[in-house]
């Protein structure tokens, strides 16, 4: 089975700036980290190719330096992986990057499964994996807890989808797009051995020469939706204390509610 897995590189703390323009993450100017959601899709990746042999392909789009986590991501035992970087893919909202990380993948191969963090650490939209699908006219499943392969059932993947407290089991066709929950397993971790071998495996770089996009398709023109502005919520805390017998606290803690209410 032939998997390609999407990951993102995010920043590894909050002390990040911002365009003021664009109002989109410089991710050139702080350090990154394979998206920790990415990680869960990763280890599904490669549990299911130590079952069935196959290869496992990781994908980005960002700046050169995201080589890192791709990088990363072979030391976790992925066996190739493709950049995708270019100022004029830059800056595009979840609409413009399904549309590149589609492409991207067609380019490359054939794949039987395509795997994503259902959530991202910075923008946490979750769309993005089931818009990859809209483009590649995929089944998806989005926010699944596990994947299995079943060799009696060709052809066919067996997902598991939590919603509230029931798990619901589905038989999805292949080729077909996952979205997998954060936390739903236990990422393995890079040894000294993997680290150094991921160093010589295959890294595939595509710009816009090789996608073929137009200006306006892409990037932040090829964008149908638009930041406007960006900024870190006020929270503010108060406490009061109640004292009283339970109808009157009953009462007092009504007319708070109602008071909040009316602000």
């Amino acid at each position: 089975m032939n998997i390609a897995v999407l990951i993102k590189q995010v920043p590894v703390s909050n002390d990040v700036s911002v365009d003021p323009e664009t109002h989109a993450l410089v991710r050139a100017s702080s350090e990154g980290m394979i998206n920790p959601a990415d990680l869960n899709a990763i280890e599904e990746a490669m549990q299911l190719k130590e079952q069935t042999d196959g290869k496992v392909v990781v994908f980005t789009m960002g700046p050169p330096d995201a080589e890192k986590a791709l990088r990363d991501a072979m030391a976790l035992g992925c066996d190739e992986s493709c950049l995708i970087t270019d100022r004029a893919v830059a800056g595009g909202d979840t609409v413009a990057t399904a549309k590149v990380l589609a492409k991207a993948i067609q380019l490359y191969g054939e794949f039987d499964l395509i795997l994503g963090g259902a959530l991202s650490a910075d923008g946490a939209t979750g769309q993005v994996a089931a818009m990859v699908a809209e483009e590649l006219n995929l089944p998806h499943v989005v926010e699944i807890q596990s994947v299995k392969y079943k060799e009696d059932q060709a052809g066919k993947v067996e997902v598991v989808k939590k919603m509230h407290d029931t798990s619901f089991r589905i038989a999805c066709a292949t080729p077909a797009v996952l979205s997998v929950n954060f936390g739903c397993n236990e990422p393995r971790l890079a040894t000294l051995r993997s680290k150094r071998a991921a160093k010589s495996k295959p890294l595939v770089t595509y710009t816009n020469a090789e996608l073929g996009f137009a200006a306006e398709e892409v990037g932040i023109k090829g964008s149908p939706t638009v930041t406007v502005d960006s900024f870190q919520p006020e929270t503010k805390k108060s406490a009061k204390m109640l004292t009283g017998t339970p109808a009157e606290l009953a009462k007092q803690l009504y007319d708070l509610i109602e008071e909040e209410k009316g602000k």
